[in-house]
């Protein structure tokens, strides 16, 4: 079900904190059983086959009779472990799974997890009980919800392939030489799913930006700029982490006069965790977590600078980012 809504197996293999070989080794032994190939490799990406789509509402079912089964059984001795939901932009899905389980085991829990990615749909599968939390980038006017501010984001790095001539630009003036290149957006909904900020300079500059095109997942991002002349922005540490892994992927955090330019009429983005308001629906220690987590991806380490990195690290070249 993970493969089918993210259409990535790597991305599924970190949400869940397992070798993306046990994910392959699972799609397998289910094309062996069912007799289809459930999904083609594309260049950024799966497409479900039409099988995968008739089954796909089939497994639903299925999980959802198993947790009704765990909720009515009569053994009391140990009680059904419970699984969460979590929706979260393509930024901050990297490592989410893995420090919430790490936390879940300093706190003695037993933790079961899906990440998935954040989606229009949000809000009323949170209301419908098919998600239990969200982190978002606007607060939620539903009643039954409610959105905790989390931070606003002071962080962004440029991510282009490693001979990109846009690395011959000095630190702090980049801006006006990336907008002569395609520009991939990293697709946040409800940030830059309209316009992103760097549209929004070009336009202030009476220039154009020819978008490349838009990623919801992060492995789409560094297949794309791999062969390409395109840039793209990412607003979270961890992401910048992941991608750094990639080899042939230079990333350079933006300097702050340039963030600020940037930020000049669109303001940076904002933060919210939305849940149901219910009590106890969600344990706390979670929740933290999860907070403590978004704070640091996203926003400046005591006593870091932002002024703009005077080198180049390709990929291969960057143990600093390792996580």
């Amino acid at each position: 079900m993970m493969v089918y809504e993210s259409l990535n197996s790597l991305s599924v293999a970190n949400a869940l904190n397992v070798a993306p070989s046990k994910i392959s080794r699972c799609l397998s032994a289910l094309r062996h059983a069912l007799g289809d190939p459930l999904f083609i490799r594309r260049q950024y990406g799966f497409e479900p086959t039409p099988t995968a789509d008739k089954l796909y509402p089939y497994f639903q079912q299925i999980l959802c009779l198993l947790g009704q089964i765990n909720e009515n059984t009569n053994d009391t001795s140990t009680p059904p472990q419970r699984h969460y939901v979590i929706y979260a932009p393509p930024t901050l899905s990297c490592r989410l799974g893995s420090v919430l389980k790490r936390r879940a085991d300093e706190e003695g829990k037993e933790l079961s997890l899906s990440v998935r990615p954040l989606s229009a749909s949000g809000p009323e599968d949170l209301l419908q009980g098919r998600a239990d939390l969200m982190l978002s980038f606007k607060a939620s006017e539903k009643e039954r919800l409610s959105s905790r501010f989390i931070t606003t984001g002071e962080l962004l790095y440029v991510v282009a392939r490693d001979d990109h001539p846009v690395w011959q630009r000095p630190p702090n003036n980049m801006l006006d030489a990336i907008i002569n290149y395609p520009f991939l957006v990293t697709e946040c909904p409800a940030f830059n799913d309209r316009i992103d900020p760097l549209e929004l300079y070009a336009m202030d500059q009476g220039r154009h930006l020819k978008l490349a095109g838009k990623a919801g997942v992060l492995s789409e991002v560094s297949d794309y700029l791999m062969d390409s002349d395109a840039i793209t922005f990412i607003g979270a540490r961890t992401a910048a982490e992941y991608l750094a892994h990639f080899p042939g992927i230079s990333i350079r955090q933006m300097s702050e006069p340039e963030f600020q330019l940037l930020h000049d009429r669109c303001p940076p983005p904002n933060y919210y965790l939305i849940g149901r308001k219910e009590e106890g629906s969600v344990p706390s220690w979670l929740v933290e977590t999860l907070c403590e987590f978004v704070h640091e991806s996203v926003t400046e380490t005591e006593g870091a600078h932002h002024k703009g990195a005077n080198d180049i690290f390709p990929s291969h070249l960057r143990p600093s980012m390792a996580p």
